[in-house]
This record gives C-alpha cells, sequence and structure tokens, in this order.
C-alpha cells in the first residue's frame, strides 16, 4: 500500500502520493461534513439515529482485508517508537539525575516540554515545522516515529528515573564505600533493583502508545484508523466501520492490558 506521509514540504510529483495526501486532509472534515448534512436535511435519517437504526455490517466484512492492512503499521509504528523512546528515556534519566547542572537542566527542559504538550502538536511540528528549520523532510511514518518517540522518552525518562530514586540511598553509601564507581554501582546495584519498579509503569505506558498511534491518521499514515476514517467516508457507515474499529483495538489491546496487571501483581508482591 502506498505511504501517505508527505515526501516534499511544498509537494509532490508522485500522483499517488498527492492524492494521499489529499486524502488525509479530507477525510475527517468530509466525515463530519457529510453526517451533519444528512443528519440535518432528512428526517428519515433523524429517526433511524433515534428510533431504529439498520446497522449494515456486510459492508465492514467486504472491506475487512482492507482495514486489517493498516493493523501492521500501527504495531510496527508502536514497537519501534517504544524501543527508540526506552533508549533515549534512559539517556534523559541519567542527565536528570547526574550532578552536572549542564546535563540536568537540558533534561528537565526536554522532559516538561514533552510532557504537557498535546502529542498531535508534537506530530504536527515535527511534520511540518521541522523541514522549514532544519531541512529535514520526513515521511508520514518517519514523522510519526520520530515525534512518538520523543514523547515517550520524556514519559519513560520519568519512569526510570523514580525507579532509580526509590532504592534506598543507603545502598549507594555502601557501594561507593566498597569502592565502586559511580558506573558500577549504576550497573550492579541500583538499575537491576530498580526495574522491578519500572516494568509496570513501563507497561502501562506500551498499552497508551499502541492507542496513541492512532493520532497518526492526521498526517496520512495508513495505519488502522487512517483506513478506519477513509472506509467510512467511502461506504457512507461510520458507525459500524469505527464499530469494527474499536474492536479490533480492544482484541489487540486488552491482552497487552491483561499482562501489564499480572505484572504489576507479581512485581508488588515481590517488594
Amino acid at each position: 500500500m502506498h505511504d501517505c506521509g508527505r515526501t516534499h514540504l511544498h509537494g509532490t510529483d508522485d500522483p499517488a502520493g498527492h492524492m494521499c495526501q489529499l486524502a488525509a486532509q479530507e477525510i475527517p472534515d468530509a466525515l463530519t461534513l457529510r453526517l451533519s448534512l444528512n443528519y440535518e436535511t432528512s428526517p428519515s435519517l433523524q429517526e433511524a439515529a433515534t428510533v431504529n437504526y439498520e446497522w449494515q455490517f456486510d459492508v465492514v466484512w467486504e472491506n475487512f482485508p482492507f482495514l486489517l492492512s493498516g493493523v501492521g503499521t500501527t504495531v510496527g509504528l508502536a514497537i519501534l517508537s517504544m524501543l527508540a523512546g526506552g533508549v533515549l528515556g534512559m539517556a534523559v534519566a541519567l542527565a536528570r539525575i547526574s550532578r552536572l547542572r549542564i546535563l540536568r537542566v537540558p533534561a528537565y527542559c526536554y522532559t516538561e516540554l514533552f510532557r504537557t504538550t498535546p502529542i498531535v502538536v508534537q506530530i504536527m511540528w515535527v511534520y511540518w515545522v521541522l523541514p522549514i528549520l532544519a531541512g529535514v523532510t520526513l515521511s508520514g511514518f518517519h514523522t510519526g516515529l520520530v515525534a512518538l518517540s520523543l514523547n515517550v522518552a520524556a514519559f519513560m525518562a520519568e519512569i526510570y528515573r523514580a525507579g532509580i530514586m526509590s532504592i534506598n540511598r543507603g545502598q549507594t553509601e555502601a557501594s561507593l564505600a566498597l569502592g565502586m564507581t559511580s558506573s558500577q554501582m549504576m550497573r550492579r546495584i541500583i538499575i537491576p533493583q530498580a526495574i522491578t519498579r519500572m516494568i509496570p509503569p513501563m507497561g502501562t505506558m506500551w498499552v497508551s502508545l499502541f492507542k496513541d498511534t492512532a493520532i497518526i491518521s492526521a498526517i496520512g499514515v495508513t495505519e488502522l484508523m487512517f483506513q478506519a476514517q477513509y472506509l467510512a467516508v467511502d461506504t457512507y457507515r461510520p458507525l459500524e466501520i469505527f464499530t469494527v474499529t474499536a474492536v479490533i483495538y480492544f482484541v489487540i489491546t486488552y491482552p497487552q492490558s491483561l499482562g501489564v496487571n499480572f505484572l504489576y501483581k507479581k512485581f508488588r508482591t515481590q517488594e
């Protein structure tokens, strides 16, 4: 399937890419406008919406492979963002607890910036502003990957930092008294213990990230939500399309949520 991300800031020579970009901009507005106009001007639709709406899921089943084609992008984007955000988050967390002010201050500003601004704003900034400031133009998928990774890293940094700071200070002093360097103390004593306290919130972060990938549909990435929006406009059956889409998200996410609950109970018992 064609990548609907923008390949050039001021246009593209690829007709398919141009069509996908237009679709990304027009689908949400077109869907809202059509539903609003049809509902307001048709008494039969008003009556159906309040009394006896006829569900037609056959439209969904006919286009089910097309809808599912976005699942791979959703899962892949979530996994890559979590991995990149986890690695970057550890670096930021270590900078936050560093004795060097030159490391602490930028790390603090970074985490607060990305934790206190909407993720959709971050995505749009990377998509539209980064090419202007840095001359770097990313596809829709890579824009989503960068924005989500930066957002996840900010939250993961706080999870790491909280886990590390929760370890009794006496263990730090004992490690240093035994002649360990700071890096040896972190690797051998602090981080192994802190990991058990980090895993439950990390699991929660993962489940949240998986759902947040739906926001990437705003820039034309052909993930699950984008496919659902496209079908909703094309078939005029948004209720059925989005109902099934919600079920798909639930089926994929619920087992992960159960796993997070299991980890939480397991490691809470061990503390």
